[in-house]
């Protein structure tokens, strides 16, 4: 890896991993985890790309049939992630894994319709997708079973404290934590975002094709005016450190989606993933301790 010393504004180390093989993409991120956790690294941020196209999946979804048979036709590999969510298809994308214990308050946080926002935010066009889907299977493909603490809607905006200090977090607090800081970044870049307002879908259904860009939950990112979705996000949390895996797609995938999971993905923005990376790192970094 080449890593990038941090400001003085930040303790915050980016990692510009550039452009990695599948194989070893999702044991890297798991592997900075576990390394923050035993106090070896600073919180990091871990951005890359991929050498060729690849889906991988929520450490608890069950795959649609569908979705396996296509990938195999296709010769597109599947990787278990350590951290929850849907399936999602890489190789057009730039991907990031941020691993962290601390972060500092946010600005308030208002209810709207469909969700919990930002007070900056706008309000959020319905999703261009339709459900469809096939009768799903359990795949036993992966890194083993990791603890993912489901989340808790009653839970608001907290401080969250550093490595092994205070009470276990909950996704939803990371979830509102970061999403002023990933709005930010993609503002820098020129587009306008809000974060998603639909209820995590349930990585047991299949309604949706396995497909974890079909829904702009509340721990993605999406396009202001559109409601297309901009970032997928999920975590996992161990007390009190957390994995964020996030991926944005920068272009339309080279692959059928449509063969995959039932429906077609929407044109994502004009993104340049070197602006989006410093902007990213930037916003984050702020927020970071």
């Amino acid at each position: 890896m080449r890593s990038i010393s941090s400001t003085d504004r930040s303790s915050l180390r980016l990692l510009n991993d550039g452009i990695c093989p599948p194989e070893v993409n999702m044991a890297r991120d798991l592997a900075l985890l576990e390394a923050f956790e035993r106090g070896e690294i600073p919180p990091t941020l871990r951005v890359y790309q991929w050498a060729s196209p690849a889906i991988t999946y929520g450490v608890n979804q069950q795959l649609p049939p569908r979705l396996v048979e296509a990938c195999q036709q296709l010769g597109i590999p599947l990787f278990r992630r350590p951290t929850g969510g849907k399936a999602v298809l890489h190789g057009h994308d730039l991907t990031m894994a941020l691993v962290l214990g601390n972060l500092t308050p946010q600005p308030p946080l208002r209810k709207r319709r469909g969700g919990i926002g930002c007070v900056e935010s706008a309000s959020i066009p319905p999703s261009p997708f339709t459900e469809r889907g096939a009768r799903g299977m359990r795949s036993e493909e992966g890194v083993g079973r990791l603890q993912h603490h489901a989340s808790d809607s009653s839970l608001t905006s907290l401080p969250l404290r550093g490595r092994g200090e205070g009470a276990r977090l909950y996704p939803r607090q990371v979830y509102l934590q970061l999403a002023p800081a990933l709005i930010e970044a993609f503002r820098q870049v020129g587009v306008p975002a809000a974060q998603g307002g639909a209820i995590a879908p349930d990585p047991r259904s299949i309604d949706d094709g396995g497909d974890c860009f079909a829904t702009p939950a509340i721990a993605d990112i999406v396009q202001a005016e559109t409601g297309v979705k901009l970032m997928g996000c999920a975590l996992l949390v161990r007390g009190a450190c957390v994995l964020v895996q996030a991926s944005i797609p920068l272009r339309l995938p080279e692959v059928p989606v449509e063969s995959l999971f039932g429906h077609p993905h929407p044109v994502p923005p004009p993104l340049e993933a070197d602006s989006l990376m410093n902007a990213l790192y930037e916003s984050l970094g702020r927020i970071v301790l």
